[in-house]
């Protein structure tokens, strides 16, 4: 009776420990007005991102690795930008009213003139819709206040690699309100249809070897066929997001809900990044002085077989990231985070908000995946942000000396460069990500593996692990709402290889769902050794995306889109090399472009 009750304890801790948080928090009385959060969206962030570079030295910015930022931080630094005397350019002053726009309720003095769609606004009306340029409708009472708009998307494509129509269907709408400037909530709901790419499907959608289906960056999935549309092997989903945030004296905030997060200022992420799907968190933001200092509790899916409808597997993480500002122009941040895998509980240990995790995982038997990390940002010239992270997993001194590329030294690593108005209005960004094999995975025990991924997706970086990348990404402002972006990326991984025959799949470290043991690893000579591992090992592929788009805006967060994209993969085992051109055209509303950049 005494295990059955401490086993119940345990199971239900977590979610009444969440609910304790937020009874408290509603009771304090001193509490500072924050809102709820910038969904993450490359193209709002990138305005972010320059208005940082260029005036984060007189600006009271949010701490930019950690994301998503809240609206009231963005809105007010716009603010002050938009009323001070500093001269900007055209485009930065359109920036400046889209991010005032976009948050119009932290801003009671501040009336926009920006057009609204003009079958619902007329100037100076008292219309019911589009009172605001981003707010279809909305409620402003006393103590309350509610912004509402719908979601649409569609975008019609094709590809050389295969023949029929790809699409993007999505509809659903968007929700967000603030009680009295203390609690705050964001609702989102999308019902999709979407056919992706050869590349996507045949990589993650259909893989018979593991059974390790997913819908990339979402979860729950089934299988859709249209005859009107004339489509096969597309995709049907929900996609929902949702939570409550709450600010407790002045310098707390707490979130409980369910959506993503990204810790870092790249493209990528090697510490948290939003790849996988959205999951269930808790987290607790602290910021004072110069020092930002975030947790997170979540609960993830741990990885399975696609079948029937059954009751998924559960895993839970714990990561807390702290950044300082050093200078205004220089932050430094320390990371931690531990995936562990319990039947359907939370480690109590971990909900310590201040400890060292490795020494509390050690003190447990080792059990759990750690993950340690350093990062930093540096602004420089008003014009150019270098930013970079060191992930380290396991991490063994006299064997990395001795130069035996020791399977267990495991690590990742990313530096970057931002380089704003090369040329007015035009922007690049390159970066660097580098893991080693091995990394992020970790062994299975009789409840699963505790390897740094949800929802059968990584939770870091979409290649996993064993790869080599390097991204250049160049932004251009032609015009007033025309927007073209370039990507490049060229990136070589090591894959594992399949003897279909015996369904067996030899572990060379790129897949980080394979459980990972000293006689489970294979190094570059194909033996069963714990040394002589190398970057890229196993089937070399060597991949070239190149991705050219045109985006329009009509209004506000009302896009057309036009998109080429070139995808080219050659391995050095022949059945995994393929090749793609694609392209598409389509319409879409407050929501961001989708795309599967891997």
């Amino acid at each position: 009776m005494f295990y059955l009750k401490r086993f119940m304890l345990k199971k239900h801790t977590y979610y009444a420990l969440s609910l304790t948080i937020f009874l408290f928090s509603c009771s304090c009385s001193k509490i500072f007005s924050q809102g709820t959060y910038i969904p993450l969206d490359a193209e709002t962030y990138h305005m972010i991102d320059r208005m940082d570079i260029r005036y984060g030295r007189i600006l009271n910015m949010p701490h930019t690795s950690s994301k998503p930022f809240l609206r009231a931080d963005v809105a007010r630094a716009a603010e002050k930008l938009k009323v001070s005397n500093i001269k900007v350019n055209k485009r930065t002053a359109r920036e400046i009213d889209y991010m005032m726009d976009d948050n119009a309720e932290w801003l009671d003095s501040t009336k926009s003139r920006n057009p609204r769609p003009i079958w619902l606004f007329r100037q100076g009306s008292k219309a019911a819709f589009y009172r605001e340029p981003a707010t279809m409708a909305k409620v402003d009472v006393k103590n309350f206040n509610l912004r509402f708009n719908p979601i649409i998307s569609f975008r019609a494509a094709g590809e050389s690699a295969q023949g029929g129509l790809l699409m993007v269907n999505t509809r659903g709408i968007d929700l967000r309100f603030n009680i009295k400037k203390v609690v705050s909530g964001y609702f989102m709901f999308t019902e999709n249809q979407t056919k992706a790419p050869g590349y996507v499907r045949s990589s993650y959608l259909r893989d018979s070897v593991d059974s390790r289906e997913f819908n990339p960056g979402e979860a729950y999935w089934k299988e859709y066929n249209s005859k009107y549309f004339g489509i096969t092997n597309g995709v049907d989903f929900f996609q929902t997001r949702g939570y409550i945030n709450i600010n407790v004296l002045d310098y707390f905030n707490i979130t409980f809900g369910h959506d993503k997060n990204f810790i870092g200022n790249g493209y990528r992420s090697m510490f948290l990044s939003d790849n996988s799907a959205p999951y269930l968190f808790l987290k607790l933001n602290t910021r004072i002085w110069k020092i930002n200092y975030q947790n997170i509790f979540c609960e993830l899916t741990n990885q399975y077989q696609r079948g029937s409808d059954k009751l998924l597997p559960k895993k839970y993480g714990a990561f807390h990231h702290l950044d300082v500002d050093i200078t205004r122009w220089l932050n430094i941040g320390l990371f931690e985070g531990t995936i562990m895998n319990r039947s359907n509980n939370f480690e109590l240990q971990y909900l310590n908000p201040l400890i060292f995790y490795r020494a509390i995982e050690q003190s447990l038997g080792s059990p759990d995946n750690s993950l340690l990390g350093l990062d930093f940002k540096l602004n420089l010239f008003n014009h150019i942000s270098a930013y970079g992270q060191f992930a380290l997993d396991e991490f063994n001194f006299k064997r990395l000396v001795s130069k035996q590329k020791w399977w267990g030294n495991k690590y990742a690593l990313q530096v970057g460069l931002k380089y704003i108005d090369i040329i007015p209005n035009l922007d690049a960004q390159f970066e660097f990500n580098y893991a080693r094999p091995y990394t992020y995975s970790h062994y299975a025990t009789a409840n699963g593996t505790a390897n740094y991924t949800h929802y059968n997706q990584s939770l870091a970086h979409p290649l996993g692990a064993n790869f080599t990348e390097v991204i250049f990404i160049a932004r251009y402002q032609p015009a007033k709402r025309f927007f073209m972006t370039f990507k490049y990326i060229f990136s070589t991984y090591g894959e594992d290889t399949i003897d279909h025959a015996n369904n067996v799949v030899t572990n060379f470290g790129g897949n980080i769902f394979t459980s990972t043991t000293p006689i489970t690893v294979i190094n570059a000579a194909g033996q069963y050794i714990e040394t002589g591992h190398k970057s890229q090992q196993g089937a070399l592929a060597k991949q070239n995306y190149v991705d050219i788009r045109f985006s329009y805006m009509f209004w506000h967060n009302v896009y057309a889109d036009l998109n080429l994209l070139i995808r080219s993969k050659t391995s050095s085992y022949k059945p995994y090399s393929n090749s793609t051109t694609y392209f598409g055209v389509g319409l879409r509303m407050n929501i961001p472009y989708k795309e599967y950049v891997f």
